[in-house]
């Protein structure tokens, strides 16, 4: 028989509170020099504390990744037929709040291609898993499977590069312009059974 650890049970319950303030010091202080103590001490938790529930800075940083990349491109509280996901995503990503995420995203995205190998594999384990679940959100809009995949990643690359655009240019009306023009031809393509 395995024998529980009461001291770990007591505080299991924490480990959303401490994992979503260190999305929090992530999503202002960014990634540079991001550490388990300098996360600690933001967070107000101990070393041991972090260590306890994430093991190491790479598991803490994936599972942020994961966070972040599910506020920026899910809506869970989206109802099942709203008529335009897709806007809704756009608007809530856009939004003032939103923008914090998508900016702490296209960050961690610069720096996972700069030789951090576990960052690297979070981010890019965190886009599938994003991208299974938009594709699986195609076929019920009436998506094929055999090419939801494939319209799942042409979604959420137009939708990262309009994202990256509006960050670096600050030119709202011009991406939105992009974003409506986009979405229209989505409309188009779904009318068409995604053909």
């Amino acid at each position: 028989m395995e024998r529980v650890d009461g001291r770990k049970l007591r505080f299991q319950h924490r480990r959303g509170e401490v994992l979503a303030a260190a999305t929090e010091h992530a999503l202002e202080k960014g990634l540079d020099d991001l550490s388990l103590r300098k996360v600690a001490q933001s967070v107000g938790v101990s070393h041991a504390t972090l260590v306890h529930h994430f093991a190491s800075k790479d598991r803490l940083v994936a599972e942020i990744v994961d966070r972040v990349l599910a506020e920026t491109l899910s809506l869970p509280d989206l109802p099942r037929d709203d008529p335009d996901p897709l806007r809704a995503i756009w608007h809530r990503a856009t939004s003032e709040s939103g923008r914090r995420y998508v900016r702490l995203f296209v960050a961690i995205t610069g720096h996972a291609m700069y030789g951090d190998p576990a960052l690297a594999k979070a981010v890019a384990d965190s886009m599938r898993q994003r991208n299974d679940l938009i594709a699986a959100g195609l076929v019920r809009f009436g998506c094929p499977e055999s090419r939801a995949q494939a319209v799942a990643t042409s979604l959420m690359s137009t939708l990262r590069g309009l994202f990256v655009d509006l960050l670096a240019t600050g030119d709202e009306q011009r991406v939105a312009a992009a974003f409506d023009d986009f979405a229209a031809d989505v409309q188009r393509r779904a009318l068409d059974g995604f053909s």
